[in-house]
């Protein structure tokens, strides 16, 4: 067992370990000087202790692990701590728990780790406390039907013997005073009403106001002739003995104390009669609450059971939620980057809308232009070719008229050969004249063919620019989602 120091009420201790504890920590009071002990409590782990001596160092060692903060797990026979370590060794309740053989090894153990003091409390064998022990077991063993660990090895080791306990202590150097505690009359009958309350879950509220009563009001005057519990105090070295100055009051219980106990025996005598004759119907009550408790266990495993599902049901719509938050913000991003490229395709598209209008309106010029030179050259062609046709004609006509002068010169030859020479002249002059045609006809075919590779040049550049015109079309359309067609 082990408490929550800060929160532990003192004075709500069961009486018995109230006595131990605060009977140690009187006398310690009254040996201690003006800085704080550095104590240890052999047998220790619940660490009450400490409760008790708030301002000093108390470490603890035991057997048993337990909770308790700075625990030493070991043995008290051999205990693992130099020697003189502590102003003031303690042990309570402990010496009766081990063996009769070891009991040496203890006592001289706490001498030998003590720089100061030994205090060794508990029950020391006599005829008339080894009696009470023995009323209490039968009293737990035929009215509450149980057994107390505790008692038990009482019962198994026996009592440590008192005077070989100051014994073992004077062997190891020291000086020793015993102080008694715990009218045993009184003694026996608290631990019945106790273990009485403590047995009946009805009766445990009503224990800690007894033990208050008792930790408050008798535990100052509960001495006498015969007492239950010894505290054996070593000293070492200059170390002085406590005299139990704090134990010297009066032995007398406060007047109306010992009414009060008496009043609570009687009530408890009366509830244990009561009880008796409720017996059968405190047992149906009793199979009813099992009932009872076993439908509650079902509905508590039902209720963690839907526990566990909501809480699941809420890790996962919160996992949803999460994930819903983490899509929209992803969302979000993503239109806000869709939004920054639409503004820059419809950037795009504009500016391209306008390089193709501007494009589309130089082309329509430079188109106009060629169709201005081709019609230019065309009409130069035609020129050209009526220039021929009419020199062609001439030469013809030339032709003819030479054919026809041949003629009339063959038939007037004889008639005509005084115009030989004339004829010669004109003939020559007609030849000339047919060279100069025919040079002028050369050139005109010359021109003509210069024209027409000029017109096919201005032609070829004139489909380039319609097919880069479709090109332009076709990259429009597809930028606005139209597929182009051959006509257009």
């Amino acid at each position: 067992m082990t408490v929550e120091l800060d929160t532990l009420d003192v004075e709500a201790l069961p009486f018995d370990q109230y006595q131990r504890y605060r009977l140690v920590a009187d006398l310690l009071a009254e040996l201690r000087g003006d800085a704080p002990l550095r104590v240890l409590d052999v047998g220790g782990r619940t660490a009450l202790l400490r409760a008790f001596l708030p301002g000093d160092q108390v470490e603890l060692v035991d057997v048993e692990a337990s909770a308790a903060q700075g625990l030493v797990l070991g043995t008290g026979a051999a205990l693992p701590f130099q020697d003189g370590a502590f102003d003031a060794v303690c042990a309570f309740d402990t010496l009766e728990h081990v063996p009769p053989a070891g009991r040496a090894a203890f006592v001289a153990e706490c001498a030998r780790v003590s720089q100061s003091w030994v205090l060794l409390a508990g029950p020391y064998s006599h005829p008339r406390v080894d009696e009470a022990e023995e009323r209490l077991v039968d009293f737990l063993e035929h009215k509450l039907r149980t057994e107390h660990r505790y008692l038990r090895e009482h019962r198994d080791n026996g009592l440590p013997d008192r005077a070989a306990t100051v014994g073992a202590l004077e062997d190891a150097g020291v000086r020793v005073a015993c102080f008694g505690h715990g009218e045993l009359g009184r003694w026996l009958a608290l631990m019945c009403i106790e273990l009485f309350l403590d047995h009946d879950p009805m009766l445990r509220p009503i224990a800690p106001r007894f033990f208050r009563f008792y930790n408050r009001v008798l535990f100052e005057s509960d001495r006498g002739e015969e007492v239950y519990r010894h505290v054996v105090v070593g000293a070492k070295g200059d170390a002085r003995l406590p005299v139990g100055s704090r134990l010297d009051g009066p032995a007398t219980p406060p007047a109306g104390s010992s009414e009060v106990l008496l009043e609570l025996a009687a009530e408890l005598m009366a509830f244990d009669r009561d009880r008796d004759a409720l017996a059968p119907e405190l047992g149906r009550l009793h199979g009813i609450i099992v009932d009872l408790e076993q439908d509650l266990s079902g509905h508590r495993a039902t209720l963690a059971d839907h526990a566990t599902d909501l809480h699941e049901h809420r890790s996962t719509v919160a996992a949803l939620r999460e994930t819903q938050a983490l899509a929209q913000a992803q969302a979000e991003q993503q239109k806000q980057v869709l939004e920054r490229d639409l503004a820059e395709h419809s950037r795009a598209l504009e500016d391209a809308r306008r390089e193709l209008q501007a494009t589309l309106q130089d082309t329509r010029t430079r188109i106009s232009e060629h169709e201005d030179v081709a019609a230019t050259l065309q009409a130069d062609l035609d020129g050209h070719r009526a220039t021929v046709a009419e020199l062609r004609g001439e030469l013809e006509r030339t032709q003819a008229v030479a054919r026809e002068q041949a003629r009339g010169l063959t038939e007037e030859r004889d008639l005509a050969r005084g115009d030989a020479a004339r004829l010669e002249a004109e003939l020559s002059r007609a030849r000339e004249a047919q060279a100069s045609v025919e040079r002028g006809l050369s050139d005109a075919r010359e021109e003509a063919q210069a024209l027409s590779a000029r017109l096919a040049q201005r032609e070829r550049t004139l489909a380039s620019l319609r097919a880069d015109l479709r090109s332009r079309w076709g990259n429009l359309k597809r930028a606005f989602g139209r597929k182009p067609t051959f006509d257009e």
